[in-house]
């Protein structure tokens, strides 16, 4: 019987490493221009708006003006292809009231705009230019302006590619206006962070895990993948205080799944497990960390991630709910896992992570993989070793949207096959087991 690590508190991870990064889970107050005015406030939130067009459509469903100003980084407004992306291209909001203007916040999709005025007006027909960029670096610009009006424009004139104009933000801040608040940031952990909820799978030989606390999530798997997750069939206590999820080759008569290259059968020919606490824990921000022995063979994928908790409550789709994983594992580098981010404007292939080599196979032993998150950032690690930090504002800056503000919930699971580990091959060796020791989450 392997021994568990004791229950702690957050460790304040690879100092010297936080302090090169400038940034750990609010260690680093993120300030606002120097040129903000003390008393200013965002205006435009949950405003009016027009624009030169919209899209709507399978490329950008409902990307309306409104979007960019419901203080949701993950939805945005998209000038329509309809008769091609042309010049001019604009969006103004009504801030309800004549306010003076310090600031403005343009939040870019890569379709932005190079050359653009932002431009005040007291009727939205004569228009005051109060700033104008003619080399736009796209991204997050902030920018300080001074001026008065009611209504308050982008004007584009030069396009940064051969599409239209998109924002997933635009906040305008002064005094004045008729402003309504929008909703507060959950709070940052507190510190020092207390532990708040785990499972330390401490139940007898094979028990399915606490149902207070998990779900099986049976079905098939996305991405390619070739297995069918059971309703907890492969996912049992070992009897020495660890959760087993276990990837067998087994057909499951009636299912269908992507050609299997062994067999060419689009039978599924393999079970593995998947459980997550969606509906029994949801939360925002704090140190997520499990201890893990993963499966790994050609083939093998398996993660300790979080999904956005609007999947399911408000039936979003993925990316835009965002996506945490903490932990990915493919069987053909056995020394490697990684953790990455996944959100609208950066997903897929093009996720936003780095990847830690281990000096053997992952598979050899347990590891402690961790994610510490807040308002600011975020800090993930293996053993306590920093794999890959994320400063929120350098991430809008350089990336994309932060859409990370809202309740995640925790999953485990092992996958046959996919887009990134690629298929099971005469190599592989089946049974394969993830052990995971403990989950733990502190605030």
């Amino acid at each position: 019987m392997h021994a568990k690590k004791p229950r702690r508190r957050l460790p304040r991870v690879a100092a010297a490493a936080v302090a090169a990064t400038a940034t750990l889970l609010g260690l680093i107050a993120t300030a606002g221009p120097s040129s903000a005015a003390a008393d200013e406030v965002l205006l435009s939130y949950n405003k009016p708006a027009q624009a030169s067009t919209s899209q709507n459509d399978g490329s950008c469903w409902e990307c309306t003006p409104d979007k960019a100003l419901d203080n949701d980084p993950a939805s945005r407004w998209a000038t329509s292809p309809e008769g091609g992306w042309v010049d001019p291209g604009w969006f103004y909001v009504d801030l309800g009231a004549t306010a003076d203007i310090s600031r403005v916040v343009l939040q870019w999709d890569p379709a932005y705009a190079v050359n653009y005025q932002i431009q005040v007006s007291d009727d939205a027909q004569n228009w005051e230019t109060v700033h104008e960029n003619t080399d736009g670096p796209g991204y997050r610009e902030d920018i300080a302006v001074t001026g008065t009006g009611r209504y308050v424009r982008m004007y584009g004139t030069e396009r940064s590619n051969g599409y239209g104009y998109s924002l997933w933000e635009f906040q305008v801040y002064g005094t004045g206006g008729s402003p309504e608040t929008p909703p507060p940031l959950p709070p940052d952990p507190s510190d020092p962070p207390e532990l708040v909820w785990s499972d330390e799978f401490d139940g007898p030989a094979g028990a399915t895990p606490d149902p207070a606390k998990w779900s099986a999530d049976p079905g098939n798997g996305r991405n390619n993948e070739l297995q069918m997750y059971t309703d907890n069939e492969n996912t049992t206590m070992d009897g020495n205080g660890s959760l087993v999820i276990e990837s067998r080759r087994e057909e499951t008569p009636g299912s269908a799944c992507p050609p299997d290259p062994l067999s060419g059968s689009t039978t599924c020919q393999y079970t593995s497990g998947r459980i997550n606490t969606y509906g029994k824990f949801d939360f925002t921000y704090g140190r997520v960390e499990a201890r893990i022995q993963v499966a790994s063979t050609r083939g093998m994928w398996p993660a300790f991630w979080m999904l956005g908790s609007d999947f399911y409550s408000e039936g979003r789709p993925w990316p835009y709910t965002g996506e945490i994983d903490i932990m990915e594992h493919v069987g053909h580098e056995p020394n490697t896992v990684h953790s990455t981010l996944h959100a609208p404007a950066y997903n897929g292939a093009g996720g936003h992570g780095n990847s830690y080599e281990l000096p053997e196979p992952a598979s050899a032993d347990f590891h402690v993989y961790a994610v510490e998150w807040d308002s600011q950032g975020m800090v993930f690690t293996v053993d306590d070793q920093v794999v890959h930090t994320v400063d929120r504002a350098e991430l809008e800056r350089t990336v994309g949207p932060w859409v990370f503000d809202h309740d995640f919930f925790i999953i485990l699971n092992t996958a046959v096959g996919g887009d990134w580990p690629g298929p099971p091959d005469g190599s592989t060796v089946f049974p394969q087991q993830m052990r995971v020791d403990y989950v733990r989450v502190y605030q």
